[in-house]
């Protein structure tokens, strides 16, 4: 299923542990409404988060190598790949994962015994 659409987040887990780990602060007032997911799939993906304060755009095309930038700002070089309709990107500190599951995005986020999972409904 294609992932192009704009979401935003219904459900989450373990997301303040998550940030956390990769070293970064949320204030206790974040709500799921104001992290949003902007997703363009085309011969390339553009994938853009809104969350807090923050906005983070990465573009890539699957298979071929790109630079990226973390949720902390720093960039790097990686191969984003496209296995199974699920789209996963090794970030140096964590491993994120991205698929459409009866109409919703789910993404996962991974870095070593913290998994933190949202899952996000398409807005209009």
């Amino acid at each position: 299923m294609a992932f192009t659409g704009k979401y935003v987040v219904e459900s989450q887990e373990n997301y303040r542990e998550f940030l956390k780990a990769v070293g970064i602060e949320v204030p206790e007032d974040i709500k799921n409404e104001e992290m949003i997911t902007d997703i363009y799939q085309n011969d390339h993906f553009r994938l853009t988060k809104f969350s807090m304060d923050k906005t983070w755009n990465n573009s890539f095309v699957i298979g071929k190598e790109s630079e990226l930038e973390t949720l902390d700002g720093e960039t790097f070089k990686t191969t984003v790949t496209l296995d199974g309709g699920k789209l996963k990107i090794q970030f140096p500190k964590y491993v994120y994962t991205a698929e459409m599951v009866g109409g919703k995005l789910v993404e996962v986020n991974t870095i070593c015994a913290v998994t933190n999972k949202m899952v996000s409904k398409r807005t209009n």
